[in-house]
């Protein structure tokens, strides 16, 4: 009969579940159901209500539960459905007023059906109704061991409710108190009813992933670019090509605009007149033939491939140079420099040699060997006079710049009195911030503007 009757229970569990489900799909969501096995023990003891109660005593004893669950979120909500199916071992020790000892131990097959609150990530509440149904029964007292099955109530409702703690994804540990509410195993007058407290260490399955779908079947080959060879075997499969270079053109290795098949000479850029080889030296100066102008006496790359003829010696090939029998500067085509443009390069180079102290008309003691040259360069050159102009920049008042340019012209006159040239060859003459050269907004600007002319004149 009891497992008729459990069978029967656990079958209408089930289909109320399934019901339950078809009813819910718009609240609850199937796609994440999770299982999972759960094991721990129950600390368990009977209340007891009678005439005489009062003369027993119930403690708690120790017992076995597991079991698995099923968990079913609820849409956009931190809740959740959660039907368990347990084996749970609860009873309690009981002790008469003469310390006669009984332990009674009642074996159920449980099935809590619980509403769950996720509080954090981690942890969760949870309460609902329980079934209980007695699967064995049995009673230790001081006369043996006796099978009391049949004297227990078949069925027990509980109302329980407790806490979780998940440690991950895949763990939780929890605790919960039953409160049995139907009359379990009498004792003489006295009615028994479950209490007892229950800790779980679980373990919850997740879905595993969908398998990802077949790769696509391979794309037929192609030929791209129509040259017979497959793009996979093709080197080139943009371009047409040959299969000797591996589906690529025929390479033109010195860049010299002819195929290496036709290039007598592929790693050296020729001509095609010479199919594909430079142009020959037959005078192995360096100077090929179309370009020598003396192609069979060795030259000079400087000269054309021709013998180098400087007779001046002054490094202009006889052939570019007007003044071949004079000696001259390239500058000037090998002709010599007009005297008065050596003096004049010379003058100037020196006037950027003079320098004074700082808002002073004092030479620096680095311009008196410039100002010795210009003094030489006057003695040998006795028809030409020499003027000097002085410039400032726009620092200070105009009067101050004009009267420091005038005395700085001065000091590099009295100078060149002093080496020995007439005071009436030399005009000084100061200009003060008159005649600017460049912007005196800037420093660079005002440093240009800083100057000393010098000009020889005959």
């Amino acid at each position: 009969m009891r497992k008729t009757v459990f069978t029967l229970i656990t079958a209408l569990f089930f289909c109320t579940s399934i019901d339950a489900q078809k009813k819910l799909t718009e609240i609850l969501d199937f796609k994440k159901t999770s299982f999972g096995i759960k094991s721990g023990a129950n600390l368990s003891k009977v209340a007891l209500n009678g005439k005489i109660a009062g003369v027993l005593e119930s403690n708690y004893r120790r017992g076995f539960v597991a079991g698995a669950f099923v968990t079913i979120p609820i849409f956009k909500m931190p809740l959740s459905v959660q039907h368990e199916f347990l084996y749970s071992s609860m009873g309690a020790d009981v002790l008469s007023e003469l310390n006669e000892k009984q332990n009674l131990r009642f074996n159920y097959f449980s099935m809590p059906v619980l509403l769950k609150y996720q509080i954090t990530k981690k942890l969760t509440a949870f309460a609902g109704p329980q079934l209980d149904a007695i699967i064995y029964g049995r009673e230790d007292n001081k006369y043996g061991t006796f099978n009391i099955t049949k004297a227990v109530n078949e069925f027990d409702i509980s109302a329980t409710w407790g806490m979780e703690w998940w440690l991950n994804k895949h763990l939780v540990v929890g605790g919960r108190y039953m409160h049995g509410n139907n009359k379990i195993y009498p004792i003489g007058n006295v009615s028994t009813y479950n209490r007892g407290f229950q800790l779980t260490l679980g373990l919850r399955f997740h879905k595993a992933p969908p398998l990802p779908p077949p790769p696509p079947p391979p794309a037929p080959e192609k030929d791209s670019d129509g040259d017979g060879l497959l793009d996979s075997k093709d080197k080139c499969p943009t371009v047409a090509g040959v299969a000797k270079y591996g589906g690529c053109p025929v390479p033109d290795t010195d860049k010299d605009g002819i195929n290496d098949d036709t290039d007598k000479c592929p790693e050296m850029a020729g001509v095609a007149e010479y199919e594909g080889c430079p142009f020959p030296d037959r005078d192995k100066d360096g100077v090929t033939d179309n370009k020598d102008l003396c192609p069979d006496v060795a030259g000079s790359t400087k000269n054309d491939g021709c013998p180098i003829v400087d007779r001046d010696n002054d490094g202009t090939l006889d052939a570019k140079d007007r003044c071949p029998d004079e000696y001259g500067p390239a500058s000037n085509e090998g002709c010599p420099e007009p005297k008065v443009d050596v003096i004049t390069k010379k003058v100037d180079a020196i006037a950027k040699s003079i320098y004074f102290e700082s808002n002073s008309a004092k030479l620096q003691v680095s311009s008196f060997g410039p100002l010795s040259e210009l003094a030489q360069m006057l003695n040998d050159n006795t028809s030409y006079n020499l003027s000097i102009e002085g410039h400032t920049d726009k620092t200070g008042s105009n009067k101050l710049n004009m009267s420091l340019s005038n005395k700085r012209v001065s000091s590099v006159k009295d100078y060149l009195v002093n080496k020995g040239i007439t005071a009436s060859r030399i005009t000084a003459i100061g200009y003060g911030e008159e005649q600017p050269i460049a912007d005196n907004s800037t420093s660079e600007g005002r440093a240009l503007n800083r100057r000393v002319i010098l000009k020889f004149s005959n």
